[in-house]
């Protein structure tokens, strides 16, 4: 960004789609077309050659698809989604882009999610752009999504699987909780078990147990117990200062 003036890239597979947002950001002074692609693999590419200030990213590219893209990059731009998808499967995605576009949108769409991603950019510091910065990204199936923190619970693990337990629903997914817990800011979850993550905010109070164990009540609607394991109540400790 220079000036106010901001570099835009664009990944979209579908020709009409891409060509709507050519001729839109070419219609608005402040954005500057830098780039673009039609698959996610060499989107990737790109935006690991260059930084961009604003990417329109469609969900469903070939190779690889948007959410694979931003899993993968370091430093993604900040982000407007494109998609096809219905208003429920959007509610998974609001959470972690700036904005969406679902096809097919009209200029006044386009323009009141460019005027909300600057404004985002020019009130939020560079630093702010990350992935994960926005939520907890993962896969449940073959449908990817991006939760933002505040509404996970916390996560627990069976198996090979994770579940991610949200204030409206759980997500299964087949990352383990270790790399999971590697995307979580850690001013906000803790691993209080080697089968639990838990969000800070949602811990009502801890109480100790016979045998020198705890346990972590959360403020969910379930009223939910979690274990503590020995290993990870110091740092549990050190959180709450209990």
């Amino acid at each position: 960004m220079q000036d106010d003036i901001f570099t835009v890239f664009i990944a979209e597979d579908e020709a009409p789609a891409r060509e709507l947002l050519l001729d839109f950001v070419f219609s608005r002074n402040e954005l500057k077309m830098e780039g673009w692609s039609r698959n996610g693999q060499d989107a990737y590419s790109k935006l690991c050659e260059k930084e961009y200030d604003l990417l329109f990213l469609d969900i469903n590219m070939p190779f690889m698809t948007g959410i694979e893209v931003l899993e993968k990059l370091k430093n993604p731009p900040y982000v407007i989604f494109t998609t096809a998808y219905d208003a429920f499967a959007i509610k998974a995605f609001e959470f972690g882009a700036v904005d969406y576009l679902l096809k097919p949108f009209t200029q006044e769409r386009f323009n009141n999610a460019v005027d909300k991603a600057l404004s985002v950019i020019r009130n939020k510091d560079s630093n702010s752009n990350s992935l994960t910065k926005l939520g907890l990204s993962f896969k449940e199936g073959d449908n990817h999504y991006l939760i933002g923190y505040n509404d996970i619970i916390y996560i627990s693990s069976q198996g090979r699987h994770s579940f991610i337990h949200t204030r409206t629903k759980v997500f299964e997914t087949v990352q383990s909780l270790k790399d999971i817990n590697q995307k979580l800011p850690d001013d906000l979850f803790i691993r209080i078990h080697k089968q639990y993550i838990v969000n800070l905010n949602y811990i009502s109070h801890v109480q100790y147990l016979i045998g020198g164990q705890y346990a972590a009540f959360l403020k969910d609607a379930e009223k939910t117990t979690l274990t503590i394991g020995r290993m990870y109540a110091p740092a549990l400790k050190g959180k709450l200062t209990f």
